[in-house]
């Protein structure tokens, strides 16, 4: 972490209402900074763009999109925007809720593999927001287990987030961008769909439903789909190639959760299920008893004193990151 980065804003006060703490963590092209709301002492994190970043009118517009996200889509699993601002140096300034939980990264790391019940219950949370989030036109682009937060809520019940519309792409962005877009790739390698891989800016939910489906593979596996070299090597083989099937890895995996992932991760988009919807509907009758499998998550998160205890969340999954 370069301890440098925006290190003018620690100790400072934004607008009269937050008082800058430590840096959390440093992006591609955000810092994230824990914060204390002056008003009442809530804990809080601003995320900014890096200096070098300021005068790009794209990043610039990418940040205060994820504010439009949480404003627009209104759902429990987004984490909220409290507010937004500018810097000193005309950049804008992002304050969110402080997330507390494990993300499904951290967990795998810790368990290994999950049962399939246990990955249905997670995909059909994360389905939910993410039905949501492309309901209103936005699709998020970076699906991965990194971004996804469980914990156990106020009333006992399962509570699952999905962090990080930094790279989201959205209905109404201007021509112009869309334009710049051609080429490139946004979200993290390892998990973007074929048509990510190829540098296509028009992308629509199925491009979340592989991302998902990448989520499930490695969560029933241990392992991604794809591998490469480098980068490079990496999306070549996306685009080109078929996912390899999780029940040639995962002996023990029934039949029908092998065929609903390869589904989820066909290369083709017309192969895959149209919505998150629909991917939640095919999945419901895999899990069972939906509240079984959510106690038994839950039973996980407690191995650790997650969702007793509501440890914070570290830099990575605080919302923090930015292509």
């Amino acid at each position: 972490m370069e301890a440098a980065e925006r290190s003018e804003l620690r100790g400072r006060i934004l607008d009269g209402r937050y008082l800058v703490g430590e840096v959390l963590g440093i992006g591609g092209t955000a810092v994230v900074f824990e914060a204390e709301r002056i008003d009442d002492g809530a804990d809080v994190v601003v995320k900014t763009l890096r200096p070098i970043f300021v005068d790009n009118p794209d990043l610039v517009r990418r940040l205060r999109r994820e504010g439009e996200v949480a404003r627009t889509v209104a759902h429990p699993g987004i984490v909220p925007v409290i507010d937004e601002g500018v810097l000193p140096d005309g950049s804008p300034y992002l304050v969110l809720e402080r997330v507390r939980g494990e993300c499904m990264a951290r967990l795998l790391r810790r368990v290994g593999t999950l049962a399939p019940e246990v990955v249905g219950a997670i995909v059909m949370r994360v389905a939910t927001i993410l039905h949501a989030a492309h309901a209103h036109g936005y699709v998020h682009r970076d699906v991965k287990p990194e971004h996804i937060v469980m914990d156990r809520d106020v009333d006992g019940s399962l509570r699952v987030r999905l962090l990080d519309f930094g790279v989201c792409a959205s209905d109404r962005a201007p021509a112009d961008e869309r334009q710049r877009e051609v080429g490139r790739v946004f979200g993290t390698p390892s998990y973007v769909s074929p048509e990510q891989a190829s540098g296509d800016p028009d992308v629509d939910a199925r491009a979340d439903v592989f991302g998902m489906g990448v989520v499930m593979f490695e969560a029933l596996t241990g392992r991604l789909p794809f591998t490469g070299s480098n980068v490079a090597n990496l999306l070549r083989r996306i685009i080109r190639e078929d996912a390899p099937r999780a029940g040639l890895i995962r002996h023990d995996l029934d039949f029908a959760w092998d065929e609903f992932v390869a589904r989820a991760m066909a290369r083709v988009q017309d192969d895959r299920f149209p919505t998150m919807r629909a991917l939640a509907r095919g999945v419901a009758p895999l899990v069972g008893d939906r509240r079984i499998a959510e106690s038994r998550l839950l039973a996980l998160l407690e191995s650790r004193g997650i969702a007793a205890d509501g440890e914070r969340t570290r830099p990575d999954t605080a919302a923090i990151r930015a292509a």
